[in-house]
């Protein structure tokens, strides 16, 4: 029996039994079910992409595979930051011992960017939006302007205006970010995909921002340390914690992600080649980043007993 069958043989049963027994409030299941779920989870959708095309972006490769989790902390840390002055969303029932509570921020964190590019490449592999072409878009360099300055327009009206304008985090890095990816990777971007009328990488990431957006929403709804929103304008019709229209951001939310990993292994291949080598100096920034960020969830964000 192969590797990814007998990771399909304990994932998917295992998954069921960590239900069962967060349902049973049994702990640790009880606490981290949000954890059990996403790395349970992961491994599975590889095993199937291993299986039905022989790739996959998190099995097979351990450097790729740490360096893709390690980055995705970074990336999601640059949105917990942003999150300090917009207060959009809150964590409760954390628990209160730090060196296990970073651990949990970290494994929890890590499974962002994996996750989403795994979906990516599992759509993929069903073939969904295969063809999805439309009108070449004409892309100019007066037009990558135009989008990187209405992409830090967007960012700076989130900072003047954060009840009215909160939305446009998850919009705006997108305006900034792929005109830079076009100017170093014309085939990674989308707006180098939609130059050649070519549109079925933009829906299908983000249907996979969509199809995991609905498992971080569920599967957080179930765990008792989770995250609660308070969004302006726009805090009803809930569908687990998140407001119904919350859903939408989702999907530019997995374009910001994509950007940052297709820019950060841009960067990772002029520091080392084919190897995953990473500078000693971008390590340690990283890490104190890192710290720093995560001792201001504890002190912002999370919602402590008795407060």
């Amino acid at each position: 029996m192969s590797w990814d069958r007998i990771i399909l043989a304990l994932g998917i049963p295992l998954h069921a039994i960590f239900f069962a027994l967060m349902l049973a409030q049994v702990e640790p299941f009880h606490t981290f079910f949000y954890l059990f779920a996403w790395w349970t989870f992961i491994p599975v959708i590889g095993a199937i992409n291993r299986l039905k095309t022989g790739q996959s972006l998190v099995l097979g490769d351990a450097s790729r595979f740490f360096w893709m989790a390690s980055f995705s902390v970074v990336v999601w840390l640059f949105f917990e930051s942003w999150n300090f002055h917009l207060q959009n969303w809150l964590y409760h029932g954390i628990i209160e011992i730090t060196w296990l509570r970073w651990i949990c921020y970290a494994l929890s964190f890590a499974t962002v960017i994996p996750a989403l590019l795994e979906t990516d490449l599992l759509l993929g592999s069903l073939r969904i939006f295969r063809r999805l072409t439309g009108p070449a878009l004409p892309v100019t360099p007066r037009f990558l302007y135009a989008c990187v300055t209405a992409g830090f327009i967007m960012m700076f009206l989130v900072v003047l205006l954060p009840r009215y304008c909160f939305p446009l985090l998850w919009v705006g890095i997108v305006f900034i970010l792929d005109p830079l990816l076009y100017h170093y990777d014309r085939e990674a971007s989308f707006l180098g995909q939609a130059r050649r009328g070519n549109y079925h990488r933009l829906a299908r990431m983000m249907l996979a921002g969509l199809v995991c957006g609905v498992l971080w929403e569920f599967w957080n709804y179930w765990s008792a340390a989770k995250w609660v929103y308070s969004i302006p304008l726009l805090n009803f019709w809930r569908v687990f914690e998140m407001p119904v229209f919350g859903f939408l951001g989702f999907m530019p939310f997995a374009l910001e992600c994509y950007l940052f990993w297709q820019l950060f292994d841009i960067m990772r291949r002029s520091w080392s080649g084919r190897n995953w080598a990473i500078p000693s100096t971008v390590l340690a920034l990283a890490v104190v980043y890192t710290l720093l960020v995560f001792a201001g969830i504890d002190r912002i964000t999370v919602i402590w007993p008795g407060t």
